[in-house]
């Protein structure tokens, strides 16, 4: 397996390139993230190659904040497209709200909610509530 990234960083904006390749599978990528005030704008998009069913397929996903004060509200969007070469519909679609409460730089109590619509069968439909307590060592 190779893998091989590359980051770039002027104030705040925030790139990012990754390639992997492993046998005959491989998968690059492209990163973004624009941190302006309050607000923190992001994605990304992959293409993959001779993956699932030695399909290929794209997924990108596109994410905001917005800070006030100790709070952060969060936002994302995700969609995995279907694989080629494979019969059926296996798209999905992921949405996730969620809100963090930052109690120090090491501490946050967090609440998110996320839903995949799954147009196909790979992923199922579901939807998740999930709330805890983040400590980084």
């Amino acid at each position: 397996t190779y893998d091989l990234a590359a980051n770039y960083q002027a104030g705040p904006l925030h790139l990012g390139a990754g390639y992997e390749k492993n046998g005959a599978a491989n998968q690059y990528a492209l990163r973004g993230l624009y941190e302006m005030g309050a607000f923190t704008f992001g994605g990304y998009v992959q293409r993959d190659k001779n993956g699932y069913a030695a399909g290929n397929r794209t997924t990108f996903r596109l994410s905001g904040m917005y800070a006030m004060g100790n709070t952060e509200l969060h936002a994302n969007y995700g969609h995995a497209g279907d694989y080629s070469g494979v019969v059926g519909d296996q798209a999905a679609n992921q949405y996730t709200l969620g809100i963090n409460q930052n109690l120090s730089k090491r501490t946050k109590v967090y609440a998110f909610v996320t839903k995949v619509a799954d147009k196909g069968t790979i992923y199922g439909d579901f939807q998740s509530l999930a709330v805890g307590v983040r400590h980084n060592f």
